[in-house]
């Protein structure tokens, strides 16, 4: 017996194609070619490609994980560490337009989860809010350029048309090596957040002790 046609299927189905071709390979009528339907058949169980979209996000996500952490800071990383591994399985999450909403069940989740982790060190209110939001930006903009990297074909990081002496601190910074990368994505990844989490320690300790 074929398999009537659900939010559900549809959802899956879009989620599929953007997993394999990109968030913008996704439309009604290929999410509809996909499922075997009709495009019209598919407005009977999401209203619009936005709903769809959020919709899709909402499956990615998944409510937040529980997380068994000691202290703040290592609940923040595996926060980030788990949301970053998402984004790896569905790179097409970051190219989601940001509109100063938080639509899905699953965001809500993640971001309580967060708040959560930073309960009682002491932070004003209104300020956790904005360092869950804080660490959830890096691990948007990690993964952005994890993924925009590992599609480009290798290339100097300054073409060599450039006359670099009227640049001579990015001249003198190319000498030294520091923009050349031996390390791994996950390296890469780590020490970035540990640079974020150092940040949110200062404003912790400024606040002191709790209590």
């Amino acid at each position: 017996m074929a398999r009537g046609l659900n939010v559900d299927l549809v959802v899956e189905a879009a989620v599929a194609i953007a997993d394999a071709e990109g968030l913008a390979a996704v439309s009604m009528a290929t999410v509809a070619k996909r499922c075997g339907f009709t495009t019209m058949s598919l407005y009977r169980h999401v209203a619009s490609k936005d709903e769809l979209v959020w919709r899709m996000l909402d499956r990615a996500l998944g409510p937040a994980p529980e997380l068994v952490f000691d202290g703040w800071r290592d609940g923040l990383s595996q926060w980030a560490h788990t949301f970053m591994a998402m984004l790896r399985a569905h790179p097409w999450g970051v190219d989601i337009p940001i509109n100063g909403t938080l639509p899905t069940h699953a965001q809500l989740s993640w971001l309580n989860r967060g708040l959560e982790v930073l309960d009682g060190t002491g932070l004003e209110d209104g300020e956790g809010a904005d360092l869950v939001l804080l660490v959830n930006g890096y691990v948007f903009w990690a993964s952005r350029l994890e993924t925009s990297l590992a599609a480009a074909p290798p290339q100097p990081l300054v073409p060599p048309q450039h006359d670099l002496s009227e640049f001579p601190y990015v001249q003198r910074a190319l000498a030294a090596g520091q923009f050349e990368d031996d390390m791994s994505p996950d390296e890469n990844f780590q020490s970035g957040l540990d640079r974020v989490l150092d940040g949110i320690g200062v404003l912790i300790a400024r606040r002191g002790p709790v209590g």
